[in-house]
């Protein structure tokens, strides 16, 4: 009995030591990312006193990803073992790991689908394109309803990181259960610069996705910029390179060299024809209505079509949760924007905008309108205009997977210019134009169980522009030499489209398909009578109609953890002649690193509908819109190349991007002068071509409460004509070699600080010729350099934001020419040639009060 209790104690002493032993087994924690297993091991000794042995030269290419925290060392070893295929064994106290004889079998993982939907949390929006990743090279976008689709392996769960432009991004881990529906809310930051954790520095102004070829700005910052109107949405969209707004006659937005009516805009499905308020001073697009906002400068894929230089994709604002309400006031008209929830799956949102300078003539007003200045042979402008815009929209959610809106636009210009001849009193001139630009949308969003998505689109635009002069020579102080001329011009622009299109994707592809049409009409009328002279007839009355099916079939692969790519075509058959236009497009992109993405992308585009120069007898140029004739003469065909190279981590983020595109089946209308005895114009369409070629720079840095931001362009843009300036090549009208913005933005409490330098080469411009055929003279701009400062202060309160501030545009008051406008009138007896420089405004002070109600 004795002997057993000895051996039942000694038994005992010997398991509590074991137990005792084992619970004073050493724990580690490894973190090691892209390292070599040699060296993790080393790493490992050398902190925990651990004793390895191994094959140095075989464990060094054995590349490792792996994150353990107090972990026993004999589980540490035992997961080094089983992931990398290895055999492992104590030897007086050293562990030595060996490379497996047997062969590796290994388990196929399981796939699961993660899907869900990203919401802004304090409206409901949808949120489009968002980043969503998982983990370091996997990741998708949202969609149209921000409904992500991704194929991941199977894990009890899974860290989600999400981004979007102006709202924080969200890192959270989701427990994966088969066929959940995830949703996802995202704060958006303040309309301030919103404080920054200063281990993750988020982006508020421009981001440059890695998942698309589209560049996000946010519309709530163009607040924050010195503007001479703070709800106008050009502020931000110009702090992108190769997008430039043009002012004067040719007014609009200008990406790469292309005329503005070469780009897509659609606001919420709705095509805008024209962008621009006040003589090109203003855009039409209010910033304070849109929500969302997405630019691509070319070589964009198949989905889109139909135009050559650029995509602008606006969104307005939806609010599913509660109202609010934004007044603001300036020098030169009142905004106000509405956004009001019915219900959970009713929104209404509104905008209207209208200008008092006609009313009230402060000195802003004459700063802006007293554009012209008088040139040693030339005149000064006195002009005079007044503006309003509308926006309307009705959107209905009957569920997270559906959305259904409806929305509304106008725009109304009325606008006159009277000229002050200075060396010759004799001479007269005066301009008037209106102008009215509507639409209105419809858009059905639809997302299945599946990983279906449906999108059926209408959308509508009119626009209507008339313009009247009358110019000439007074009669002497005898009744005699005195001369007249009326112009009157009558362009109307009707724009019908319709689409539909569905997305699915399978594993690692994502197949797009669409159809629809476009439907134009344009008519243009336009007429001169003269006093005196030989040319009796000087008119065009023309009117067009065009029918565009469009149809698309599109790839987009990622062939590899790296590397992803798309492939596609569209097709294009216009009613006139029948004929057939294949556009096929591409583009590829490959993730060298985590921050540091190279892509290429290139395709054929072709456009229909295009807005060209006229120069009648006089040489005085024109713009009109205008369709294809019967021979096809008129269709755009663009040959586009974009490589680059981007790389974003933590706030700082360039992004270069060098191209190509070359243009042909240009058309302008040249003067022909026939009959004999009485002379008549008549116009003819010519064809001609253009290129257009550069590099893009962008730098974005942000840095704790500052944002540093840089866009260069270096470019060049030319055109060649057969019939004028002898058939050789010229620049085109808005060749700028380089362009320059060199923007600063800074928050410290509720103070907002910014700073804009703009520094951009002279613009060419002709001087004016008779008809247009022979030998012309080009004269080049001088330079453009303007530096502006705002400063902004917020009053915040619990229901309700109130700011007031100022800008002070162009410090150092540079006399900056923007256009050049030759005036010519002719006769039998002789000619008269004005010139008339249409300048920017001097130093000027713009205040605005802004109140928020939400």
């Amino acid at each position: 009995m004795k002997k057993i209790s000895i051996h039942i104690i000694a038994i005992s002493f010997l398991l509590f030591t074991a137990s005792y032993a084992s619970g004073q087994e050493k724990e580690i924690s490894v973190h090691a990312e892209n390292s070599s297993l040699g060296s993790v091991l080393q790493e490992v000794a050398d902190s925990f006193q651990v004793k390895f042995a191994f094959d140095a030269d075989y464990f060094s290419g054995i590349k490792v990803n792996m994150e353990f925290d107090k972990i026993s060392l004999p589980d540490f070893i035992n997961e080094v073992c089983n992931r990398y295929h290895l055999l492992s064994e104590k030897i007086d106290n050293t562990w030595v790991l060996y490379k497996n004889p047997a062969p590796r079998h290994e388990k196929k993982p399981e796939y699961i689908e993660v899907r869900g939907q990203v919401v802004d949390r304090n409206t409901g929006e949808p949120l489009l394109y968002c980043n969503v990743g998982f983990g370091e090279n996997r990741g998708t976008t949202t969609n149209d309803l921000g409904i992500f689709t991704e194929r991941i392996e199977k894990t009890g769960q899974v860290t989600i990181g999400i981004s979007h432009l102006g709202y924080h991004r969200l890192d959270t881990t989701l427990a994966l259960t088969a066929g959940a529906f995830y949703r996802i809310a995202l704060t958006p930051f303040a309309i301030r610069i919103a404080t920054i954790d200063v281990h993750q520095q988020e982006k508020n102004v421009i981001e440059m996705s890695d998942k698309s070829d589209r560049i996000a700005f946010n519309p709530k910052q163009s607040e924050n910029l010195p503007r001479i109107d703070d709800s106008d949405l050009i502020t931000a969209l110009s702090l992108i390179p190769g997008v430039n707004f043009l002012g004067g006659q040719t007014s609009g937005i200008s990406i790469r060299g292309g005329s503005p009516s070469e780009n897509l805009i659609l606001l919420d499905g709705m095509p805008v024809l024209e962008t621009s308020h006040l003589f090109g001073n203003l855009s039409i697009l209010n910033a304070k209505y849109i929500s969302q906002a997405f630019v691509s400068r070319g070589a964009f894929d198949a989905t889109y079509g139909e135009h050559i230089s650029g995509i602008i994709e606006l969104t307005g604002k939806d609010n599913y949760y509660k109202p609010a309400l934004d007044l603001s006031a300036n020098l030169l008209n009142v905004n106000a924007t509405g956004e009001i929830p019915i219900g959970k799956t009713v929104s209404v949102s509104g905008a209207y905008r209208k200008s008092y300078i006609d009313k009230w003539e402060n000195y802003l007003y004459r700063q802006i309108l007293t554009q012209g200045s008088v040139t040693q042979t030339g005149s000064a402008v006195l002009p005079t205009a007044f503006f309003d815009d509308s926006n309307v929209k009705l959107s209905v959610k009957p569920s997270e997977k559906q959305e259904i809106s409806v929305n509304a636009f106008e725009s109304n210009d009325t606008q006159s210019r009277d000229f002050i001849f200075t060396d010759n009193s004799r001479l007269f001139r005066n301009d008037n134009a209106d102008s009215r630009n509507r639409g209105i949308s419809g858009n059905w969003k639809y997302q299945t169980k599946g990983n279906w998505q449906f999108i059926l689109s209408t959308g509508y635009n009119e626009l209507g522009r008339s313009s009247a002069s009358q110019d000439g020579l007074e009669p002497n102080k005898q009744g005699k030499g005195g001369k007249q001329e009326s112009d009157t011009d009558n362009n109307h622009i009707r724009e019908f489209i319709a689409s539909a299109s569905v997305d699915w994707k399978t594993g690692n592809f994502t197949h797009q398909l669409g159809f629809g049409t476009n439907t134009d009409n344009v008519s243009y009328i336009y007429l001169t009578n003269r006093t005196v002279g030989n040319v009796k007839v000087d008119s065009i009355n023309y009117s067009s109609d065009l029918t565009i099916l469009h149809a698309y079939l599109q790839e987009k692969m990622q062939l590899s953890k790296k590397l992803n790519a798309r492939i596609g075509l569209r097709v294009n058959q216009e009613n006139s002649i029948s004929k057939i236009y294949f556009q096929p497009r591409w583009g590829i992109s490959f993730k060298v690193s985590k921050p540091l993405d190279l892509f290429y992308a290139g395709g054929i585009y072709n456009q229909f509908l295009s807005r060209i120069r006229k120069i009648d007898s006089n040489g005085n140029s024109d713009l009109v819109w205008y369709l294809p004739d019967s021979t096809g003469m008129g269709v755009l065909r663009a040959v586009q190349h974009v490589v680059g190279v981007r790389y974003s981590n933590n706030g700082l983020a360039f992004d270069v991007e060098p191209y190509y595109k070359k243009t042909t089946g240009r058309v302008n209308l040249y003067t022909q002068v026939s009959g004999k005895k009485e002379k008549f114009v008549e116009y003819v369409p010519r064809q001609g071509e253009s290129e257009n070629y550069g590099v893009d720079v962008m730098v974005h840095f942000k840095q704790g409460i500052f944002t540093h931001m840089l866009a260069y362009s270096l470019s060049k843009s030319f055109e060649r004509f057969d019939v004028f300036n002898n058939g050789e090549t010229y620049p085109a009208f808005d060749d700028q070699r380089h362009r320059l913005r060199w923007t600063e933005l800074t928050h410290y409490k509720s103070w907002i600080i910014s700073t804009n330098l703009t520094y951009r080469s002279g613009s060419p411009y002709l001087i004016s010729q008779s008809g247009g055929t022979t030998s012309v003279d080009f004269g080049r701009l001088p330079f453009f350099a303007q530096a502006d400062f705002s400063l902004i202060k917020r009053f915040r309160y619990k229901f309700f934001t109130f700011s007031s501030g100022v800008s002070l545009l162009n410090l150092f008051n540079r006399r900056n020419v923007l256009a050049v406008d030759y005036f010519n009138i002719s006769d039998v007896t002789g000619s008269f040639s004005s010139r008339t420089d249409i300048t920017a405004m001097k130093f000027t002070p713009v205040f605005f009060l802004n109140l928020k109600l939400r």
